[in-house]
This record gives C-alpha cells, structure tokens and sequence, in this order.
C-alpha cells in the first residue's frame, strides 16, 4: 500500500516537505501542485474540500492553524485513518518547531523552516511505518492514542529508581522505555496526553540507532505547543532508555552521570528487561513457544457500606 504525505503553505501552496512509503512512485510536482490547487479554489468560493476517492484509493485535505495545509493520497478507502495521519504529522511538526513557528509562517523565512522540518523527517517516517490503515473498510483502531506497554513483574523496583532519577534532574516527566515500549513512568508522564507520550516514544526510538544519549527540544503539541522543553534520554543497556523532560539545567553529561548512579544497582533488572516480552510466570514456561505474553485480568466486587 503507498501513502504520500505532502505539506504546503496555505496562502501561497509553497512545498515545505513530502513524504512516502510503499512502492508507490512519488508523486511528481505538477500533480501536487493541482492537488493543491483544487483545494485552494475550493476555499476562495467558499467551499471546503475535504476528501475525494475512487474505488481503490484516497485523497484527503486538512487545513491547520490558517498556515499549512496537508495532503494525503493512499491506496485505501479508509479516510478516517487517513485523517488522523494527518493529525500525527502536525503534530510531528508542532514537536519539532512549535506552534508560533506555524502560525507565523507568513512572516518567517520559509527556507529555514523547511530546513528545521527535516529533523522530524525520522520521527514521520517512524509514523507512517507504524500506522496500519488496515483493511480499507474496516476503520482502524486510534493509533496515537494508545502507548504500547510492557509487563514487568519488577516494575516496582523500577519505578523506585526512576523516581530517584527524576529528581536528580528536576523532572516531574519521565519513563524507561524498552525498544520504545512503555516499562515505567511518573506520575506527570501518565498525566501527558496520551498522543504525546505517543510522539515521545516514537522520538527516542526513532533518534536512537547510532547513539548513547539525547538532548533535543520538544514542544509538546496539547501541554506546552509554545515553549520548549528539553528531552533527553540516556542508554541503560541495550534497548533500554531512561527518558525525562527537563529545562535548561542539568547538563547532559551530568544526566549521564545521574542515570550512570541511580541505575547501576539495577543493572541485572535492566537486562532481565532485555528477554521482554516473554514475560511468563514461572507455571508457563513450558508452554508453546508460539506463547510471547500473558494477561493477568483482575475482578473487583463494589465495596459493600
């Protein structure tokens, strides 16, 4: 199935990026710019175009912030997926270069922000990877609203640690990811929006093939689209990060030491994580090895005055 996933300014229909995956061809340029044009001569006879579709594919337009408009083509009928694509991809850019970025578009240097938007290409194209449209006449479950978790019969020992973590650093935000699934959080990452703990996820699993550590800007699209905070996550072992939100201070090399502290009393914990996620009780260990989780339903009765 090809996706194509194209974003222009609003007054102008100016290029700022395009995107794929599939085995699509890309789409040459004249035929973006008479999608785009069909769009803006619906807007300016008052007219709002949203979606257009043939039997086996779909185009769907989305305006944001009176600056940028999206484009999505896809081989699906399914324009219910391909309306919330859209919202992660905005998202993605609000992430990267923030709100007022966005909406002062008219007045910005629209080079340069084409430029900064190439550091969110990893973190799309992470997206559109992980985006299943689905059959194209089902419509698919909310992707950016759930986190992928973990199961760890440790978890409390975890947490302990990551809380110690999170106040060496001053953070009320922070988590252990296992190859960008959800192990452990504070109390103020679960209180995020559920998309952006999503975008968060997908940042640090997409930024951390060739690296130790990460120390970038993040605008938070729905708790903070304005002013930055900083991300930075550290390497524990093999596909586990701590992650935190913090501000200007501490340094990352002093993160580092901080993580290198509070974590190397947990060393043998973290790399038990690294067997995730067959993590089985001792009783079904010798089940099928088809078997890579279990789930543990508990039922509570009303309490009774």
């Amino acid at each position: 199935m090809g996706v194509h996933v194209m974003a222009l300014t609003l007054s102008g229909g100016l290029p700022l990026f395009s995107r794929q995956i599939g085995n699509s061809q890309p789409l040459p340029f004249s035929l973006i710019a008479s999608l785009n044009g069909v769009h803006m001569f619906c807007n300016s006879q008052q007219s709002g175009l949203k979606s257009t579709s043939t039997q086996d594919s779909t185009v769907v337009w989305k305006d944001y912030e009176d600056s940028i408009t999206l484009i999505v083509a896809a081989s699906t009928t399914n324009e219910s997926a391909l309306t919330e694509l859209m919202d992660c991809i905005f998202n993605t850019i609000i992430l990267t270069v923030g709100l007022e970025e966005v909406r002062g578009l008219q007045t910005r240097n629209i080079e340069r922000l084409k430029r900064e938007l190439r550091s969110c290409f990893p973190l799309m194209d992470k997206i559109l990877d992980a985006v299943d449209l689905g059959d194209r006449n089902v419509v698919p479950t909310d992707f950016m609203s759930m986190v992928e978790t973990v199961l760890c019969s440790d978890s409390l020992s975890l947490k302990n640690c990551l809380g110690v973590f999170a106040e060496c650093v001053e953070s009320l935000f922070a988590c252990v990811l296992l190859n960008g699934c959800l192990v452990v959080a504070t109390c103020g990452w679960w209180e995020l929006v559920a998309s952006e703990r999503k975008l968060l996820s997908l940042l640090v699993d997409a930024s951390s093939g060739d690296c130790t550590a990460l120390d970038v800007p993040v605008f938070l699209p729905c708790k903070s689209p304005s002013v930055p905070f900083r991300l930075v996550a550290v390497c524990l072992v093999t596909g586990v990060w701590v992650v935190a939100l913090c501000g200007p201070e501490p340094a990352l090399a002093a993160v580092e030491q901080y993580a290198a502290k509070v974590w190397r009393p947990a060393i043998d914990l973290l790399r038990n994580l690294q067997g995730a996620p067959r993590f089985l009780p001792p009783g079904l260990q010798q089940n099928h090895h088809c078997i890579i989780g279990s789930v543990r339903t508990i039922v509570t009765s009303p309490i009774r005055r």
